[in-house]
């Protein structure tokens, strides 16, 4: 059964000051002058909410190779991904929602989460945003499916800690829109349509699914794209190349 579920992780760090200078400043109470038009908040400055899935991690790919080593995929199928939701897609083997949790529970039960592989590029250009500032973090909805919640969280965790991606938070919740950041990157069309009404500044992730969406957008995690995302942190596109 589908639950729906908020939960957030706090990387904690330390924080010197001495007469009001930090020597971290994404945890400093005082907002760097080049930093004021990315506030977040009251303290917050230069906050990247980031997905994991379709984003940073290739979750149907891990998905297939999974359904492939149990036998239930031919090796040589190339499902189609035109649709979010895979099951809408020719070339799985489930036809249904039910059927589809069935397999993400079975795959997850043997770590699905820790043992996907990264989309290319994301750790070493999440390192570069880390090195420039920005605070990561991860907003994933991955406790979808109730009873294995525990492991989830774990194999994400060490997921992270695999590939070396830093982040500040770990945040598992569906209500995105909730969540406050100067940036937010997604691949999901009902999570960008939500946060882009919220008036919040969304970055698309580029997937076949999600090509109806204008506004920024990135192809890859390549040191190009890296780069205007944070030439986005400092200067958001003009009123209206946002909207879908």
């Amino acid at each position: 059964m589908a639950v729906s579920a908020r939960w957030c992780i706090p990387v904690v760090e330390f924080c010197d000051t001495v007469r009001n200078k930090c020597t971290d400043t994404r945890r400093c109470s005082v907002i760097p002058e080049q930093y004021r038009n990315q506030q977040v908040g009251v303290t917050g400055y230069r906050v990247l909410n980031l997905d994991l899935d379709g984003v940073c991690a290739d979750y149907s790919g891990a998905l297939r190779d999974y359904l492939v080593d149990h036998g239930v995929m031919n090796p040589d199928a190339h499902p189609e991904e035109n649709n979010y939701a895979l099951y809408e897609n020719a070339g799985w083997p489930f036809r249904t929602r039910e059927e589809y949790l069935a397999a993400h529970k079975a795959a997850e039960q043997e770590h699905l989460y820790a043992t996907m592989r990264p989309i290319e590029g994301a750790p070493e250009a999440l390192r570069f945003l880390a090195e420039n500032h920005v605070y990561i973090r991860i907003v994933t909805h991955r406790l979808f499916v109730s009873g294995q919640h525990q492991m989830a969280v774990s194999d994400t965790a060490q997921w992270l800690d695999t590939w070396g991606i830093p982040y500040m938070s770990l945040c598992f919740t569906g209500l995105k829109d909730s969540m406050q950041a100067t940036v937010h990157i997604d691949d999901s069309p009902s999570n960008i349509t939500a946060l882009r009404k919220v008036g919040q500044h969304v970055v698309v992730f580029d997937q076949p699914y999600n090509q109806n969406f204008v506004g920024p957008r990135i192809h890859d995690w390549s040191r190009s794209a890296t780069q205007q995302l944070l030439d986005w942190f400092e200067q958001w596109p003009e009123t209206g190349e946002g909207e879908q």
